[in-house]
């Protein structure tokens, strides 16, 4: 997930930043305008508070909310509504200019990168002041409206280029998403494939031993008995796979309660001779353990080892 909250840095702070410099721009035509028509104040303060107001989402919501695209259209369409209302209200729909924002609007959104769409914008403001010069003998560069203008239009630029960025980008993540989710499965595949070819691998080992083997798994479930272990105990193996080790009145008797007192207390059985009355015959046995480990070193449980000595034995036989 790392890699993907990498290619979405602060996006609530991108699109704060952006909003900013567009607001900044139209109240600055505001001014301008202002000082034409100061009777037109209050219809610019209720744009301006309007303006204003638009921006206590960001405040509110999460850097989450803000990541969708879904929500970037939201605020892009927002934003031109306000672009166009303004150049309205504040007598600057000139054909022009209004050419100029869309040519850069349309082209910028191809172009899919905010670092375009500033190249972008300088080509257009490049035809935007060439179209001025040409139609105007007392062209003035210092114009503060040309400035702003040609201001305004790098802004939309760089807008519509992260909005198709973001969007494109979104669409990189999910399909990168559903790679590795691919990738993932395959490996869980993979990885089932080995534990069964390690599993038919390890009984087949176990049923040749000349040892009585039983397998535990590490919660304490008979998961596997070999038959040299069913041969020695005279019990058929199936009766005792899938058993809890400690059940009451299990099959294993005093056998299960050792192996259950190594398995809590995590110790390996070496040489543990027992001697119990089994079957109405006083038997001896020999116990010894070690964990079992799969595939990939994921411990599966433990192997208990059983053989079965003469009373007369030494116990360290």
């Amino acid at each position: 997930m790392s890699e993907f909250q990498e290619v979405t840095p602060q996006v609530k702070k991108n699109l704060v930043l952006i909003r900013s410099l567009l607001a900044v721009l139209l109240l600055t035509f505001a001014f301008f305008y202002y000082q034409n028509k100061p009777e037109d104040l209050i219809k610019i303060l209720i744009y301006t508070g309007i303006l204003l107001v638009s921006f206590i989402p960001f405040f509110i919501l999460e850097e989450r909310k803000c990541e969708s695209v879904r929500f970037q259209n939201l605020v892009f369409s927002m934003d031109f509504v306000f672009l166009m209302g303004g150049l309205f209200l504040f007598n600057h729909l000139e054909t022009n200019f209004l050419i100029a924002i869309f040519l850069t609007f349309f082209i910028s959104a191809l172009s899919q990168s905010v670092g375009r769409s500033i190249l972008v914008a300088l080509f257009v403001v490049g035809i935007y002041v060439y179209l001025i010069y040409y139609r105007n003998e007392n062209f003035n560069y210092y114009d503060p409206i040309l400035l702003l203008s040609c201001s305004l239009i790098l802004v939309v630029a760089i807008h519509a280029g992260y909005l198709a960025y973001r969007t494109v980008q979104e669409e990189k993540e999910i399909l990168e998403l559903a790679r590795k989710a691919s990738l993932l499965t395959e490996k869980v595949r993979e990885g089932d494939q080995l534990a069964l070819s390690y599993a038919a691998t390890l009984k087949n080992v176990l049923d040749s031993l000349p040892l009585g083997a039983i397998a535990v798994s590490t919660a304490n479930t008979i998961i596997f008995v070999n038959a040299k272990a069913g041969q020695i105990l005279d019990i058929h193996p199936k009766n005792l796979t899938n058993l809890h080790l400690l059940a009451n009145e299990s099959p294993l008797g005093e056998l299960a309660l050792t192996m259950g007192h190594a398995l809590k207390n995590r110790v390996e059985l070496k040489k543990e001779y027992l001697v119990v009355e089994w079957k109405g015959q006083q038997k001896r046995f020999r116990l010894d353990s070690c964990p079992g480990v799969g595939p990939g070193g994921s411990l599966w449980g433990t192997l208990f080892l059983l053989q079965e000595t003469s009373l007369t034995s030494s116990t360290e036989g």
